[in-house]
């Protein structure tokens, strides 16, 4: 933009003069710069010689040796609002002569200007060394005449919602009695009107008073929680008005897209302002802008640092155009029956997780873009819609934010099996019913007439259908019948079958009051689809849509906040929603507070991931599957360290807290495997010990020995830890399987030891068994022959008689022989079959020698202990016994 005026140079000596720039600045001038002992200011209109006139009749009583010159200038005004000052080379190259006066200079051009206003002079002077060349003209002003400058306004100021709503009423009344005390203590009369509230700001000091007591006393009522009714307001000049009850008829201002809170006026009074304000941009038109556009104003101590806010424009063809919200996608570049979003089949819920892994700054280039494309061709958005660049992402994610809305969420509720959201949406069936499909074909044709042809056929056949009343209710949405389509979708309510389809109907129904601007009623709907469908979030999203347009920004970021937290893509859904357009600036400085805060939370969230996946190799070992799987997860989470996104910021720190609570989860229980397997250890060295205790020759078990007792002192050490230090854990991980291996090789040896152990005893047992039988053999044989050769004759056995005589120790020795050898094959086969029940037998009458002799020395340590402490009974105290330990060594 660029506006034309009168530019002032100023030199002077000395101190300069504090009614010098105080008489500017109430005259509207604009401080460019000041070096030294000269300044340039710069002014739209011709009170520049206004502000002059009354500085020459000070001047004459008070000396004001100060030079002024005053020449044409242009003021051009970047993108940014920076304003720089245009002049003609030739006047740039100047020296200002010393004068001990007040000496004012004008340049033909500006002279040409002033002529209307009366009491000034302007005479011809000769040229002056270290001018331009230039005919100037010598200022002088009347002292009869006031000189009163030109500038005034009137305000305008109008109170959001219903005036029927009881709400309104007493909000209303209760903020306009904080807003009527800052009236009269400005001095400044009001008038009332319909709720509108006029006054006049004669100059532009009442204006800079009005605007910063405004805001200030909004912003107060809000730190303190006191009556608080958001506002609108329009101040315009008073060229052409008249302060009367119509007043705010003639204001050209669309009421409902005013951001609330902010003194709404064009960039020419806002600049005005000075020092103090910040100068906000406001999107009423697409075209070139100029310095009678609309605009409003903050106070810049109130507002965030531009460098620190989220600085997100929505492309204007978007949000700005001579429709309204449409009813599919909420943009204002199109009517409803010309939504882009009908060429969309499919829902695109990845859009959100591709645009997670976009950086900020890639946003603001998407989207200018955008607007580029959108400039040279207003009817490019179709085409954009199916590439794949980051604009294209950034303008199908705003056409998602209204899916809601859209057929292809009917034609999914359409092919849902499952009954709520949004577990339904993902369990998808064929397509059933053909004529619905081909009834939602013809309506993104807009073929209305064979639409309603089909729709009648099919209801005729089944008037319970759900699909094609659905298609009835779109049908009076294309022809602009929002009654009866509001008629239509509450029929269909009653005919969904399941939470989803009814909930979905809900919204549709909610979407036609919102369009109507009913914001109340449409969020009442919203609550009711939230009842049906609990998990259907989006609901809660367009009540806060709802507060927003009715004014409510601020108090509705409370909900979005909400949303966010619980879905951190929310927050991508406010900064690209078109239909947040009127509390947009509020709504950016919310949004800047959680950016800020993620953003410093990422910086405390990279370190952390570094942290957890360092730690991830001091607990689990390379090639533990763990540490496999979760060295992949990691590696996804810290791309996520690179990517500046809020929900980029917000998953790091999710991601990272579950892995790092699955690995803990992880180490108790590996932990608790490993105390379990130990303690199992400690059952199997139990029977290792006791089995090879038996063992008859102990001083060839050294080697057997230190592996067992390496064991029972690893046993012991886990025993007493808690394996929640990284160096602890991993020693008992890696002791565990050590300890398992030489369990297992002591089991092995155990085989044999236990081979030789039982051979032994058996020869024993046998060869103790062999050691009677022989015994009663050789009696036998001792006793048996001598008593046959006696007894012989007397029985018919002579031949024995003379046998056993004659061969007496023959035959005693070779009987000894045999029944020595039958002995011992008897003992070796009783042996054989008493052997596990006499080993048991030893064994149990050893170990309950072994048990009673540690219970009696137990006994006697406890009597000892009782002696020394005085307690004359010590058995009648309950004793905890600590879990038994294996013992340290075996011998």
């Amino acid at each position: 933009m660029s506006g034309y005026g009168h530019a002032v140079w100023i030199s002077w000596l000395g101190e300069q003069s504090a009614a010098l720039s105080q008489t500017f600045l109430d005259y509207g001038g604009i401080h460019m710069a000041s070096e030294r002992h000269q300044s340039l200011w710069f002014f739209f209109t011709t009170d520049v010689f206004l502000a002059l006139a009354r500085l020459e009749i000070w001047a004459r009583l008070n000396p004001l040796p100060v030079f002024v010159q005053v020449m044409p200038a242009n003021l051009p005004v970047g993108f940014k609002l920076e304003i720089t000052l245009s002049l003609e080379s030739s006047l740039t190259q100047q020296q200002a002569p010393p004068v001990d006066e007040f000496t004012v200079l004008v340049h033909p051009k500006s002279v040409e200007a002033a002529k209307s206003i009366p009491g000034l002079t302007f005479t011809d002077i000769p040229k002056t060394p270290g001018l331009a060349l230039q005919l100037w003209k010598r200022f002088g002003a009347d002292p009869r005449l006031p000189y009163t400058t030109s500038l005034g306004w009137y305000m305008v100021l109008k109170p959001l919602g219903s005036a029927i709503d009881k709400s309104f009423q007493s909000g209303w009344r209760e903020f306009f009695h904080r807003v009527e005390p800052l009236t009269k203590r400005l001095k400044l009369q009001y008038i009332t009107h319909n709720f509108f509230v006029m006054l006049p700001l004669s100059n532009l000091r009442e204006l800079r008073q009005w605007c910063k007591e405004f805001l200030l006393l909004v912003e107060q009522v809000k730190l303190e929680g006191g009556p608080y009714w958001p506002c609108v307001q329009g101040i315009v000049e008073k060229k052409g008005l008249n302060f009367n009850t119509d007043l705010h008829k003639k204001v050209l201002l669309d009421w409902d897209q005013l951001a609330p809170d902010f003194p709404h006026m064009s960039y020419r009074a806002a600049l005005l302002l000075g020092e103090g304000f910040r100068i906000n941009d406001v999107r009423f038109k697409v075209d070139e802008g100029s310095l009678a556009d609309w605009c409003n104003v903050s106070l810049e101590s109130g507002e965030r640092s531009q460098d620190t806010e989220l600085r997100v424009e929505l492309p204007a063809r978007l949000v700005v155009g001579p429709h309204g919200h449409c009813f599919y996608c909420g943009q204002r570049s199109h009517p409803l029956q010309e939504c882009p979003s009908r060429q969309l089949d499919e829902l695109d819920a990845e859009v959100w997780e591709r645009l997670a892994l976009l950086n900020f700054p890639a946003f603001e280039s998407g989207l200018q873009e955008v607007d580029g494309l959108l400039a040279a061709n207003p009817d490019s958005l179709p085409t954009l819609l199916r590439e794949d660049r980051v604009p294209a992402q950034l303008v199908r994610a705003m056409f998602e934010i209204g899916s809601l809305f859209q057929f292809r969420m009917q034609a999914a509720v359409w092919r849902a099996f499952g009954r709520e959201y949004p577990r339904g949406l993902h369990q998808m069936g064929p397509k059933a019913n053909e004529a619905s499909w081909e009834g939602l074909q013809l309506l993104q044709q807009g073929d209305l007439v064979n639409l309603e042809r089909l729709i009648t056929k099919e209801l005729f056949r089944n008037p319970r259908s759900f699909p094609c009343t659905v298609l009835r209710g779109y049908a009076a949405l294309e022809r602009n019948d929002l009654l009866r389509a509001m008629q239509v979708f509450a029929e269909v309510e009653k005919l969904a079958t399941t939470p989803l389809q009814q909930s979905s109907v809900i919204f549709l129904q909610g979407r036609v009051l919102e369009i109507q601007s009913k914001l109340q009623q449409a969020s009442n709907y919203y609550k009711r689809a939230m009842q049906v469908s609990p998990r259907w979030l989006d609901a809660l999203y367009r009540q806060g849509v709802c507060q927003v347009k009715m004014g409510f920004a601020e108090q509705a970021f409370g909900l979005f906040q909400n949303l966010i937290m619980r879905n951190p893509n929310y927050f991508n859904y406010a900064l690209l929603d078109p239909e947040l357009e009127r509390g947009h600036m509020q709504m950016l400085a919310a949004l800047s507070g959680l950016w800020l805060q993620a953003q410093a939370r990422a910086e405390e969230e990279r370190s952390l991931a570094e942290a957890l996946r360092n730690d991830l190799g001091k607990w689990f070992p390379e090639g533990h599957p763990f540490h496999t799987e979760m060295s992949g997860r990691m590696t996804e989470m810290m791309k996520l360290t690179q990517v500046e996104n809020y929900v980029a910021y917000a998953r790091l720190a999710q991601q990272r807290a579950l892995l790092g609570k699955e690995m803990m989860m992880q180490v108790e229980e590996e932990g608790r495997r490993i105390k379990k397997r130990f303690t199992n250890y400690l059952d199997r060295l139990k029977v290792v010990q006791r089995e090879s205790s038996w063992f008859p020759f102990p001083k060839l078990l050294l080697e057997f020995n230190k592996e067992f007792n390496f064991c029972v002192k690893s046993i012991n050490w886990s025993h007493s830890q808690h394996f929640q230090m990284a160096e602890t854990f991993r020693k008992a991980a890696d002791l565990v399987d050590t300890v398992d291996t030489k369990i297992a090789n002591l089991e092995d040896r155990l085989k044999t030891l236990k081979i030789v152990r039982d051979s032994t005893l058996f020869v024993i047992l046998m060869f103790r068994g062999f050691l009677w039988l022989g015994l009663a053999s050789m009696l036998f044989s001792l006793l048996a022959l001598p008593l046959l050769g006696f007894y012989g004759s007397s029985i018919g056995l002579g031949w024995a008689e003379d046998m056993t005589f004659r061969q007496q120790l023959e035959l005693q020795g070779g009987l000894f022989v045999i029944l020595a050898f039958l002995s011992l094959a008897l003992s070796a086969v009783r042996t054989a079959l008493v052997f596990d029940k006499r080993k048991e037998k030893i064994f149990r009458e050893a170990e309950a020698s072994a048990r009673k002799m540690t219970e009696a020395r137990a006994a006697q340590r406890s009597r000892n202990r009782a002696l020394r402490t005085g307690n004359p009974s010590p058995s009648a105290q309950a004793v905890s016994k600590a879990p038994s330990k294996a013992k340290t060594k075996r011998g």
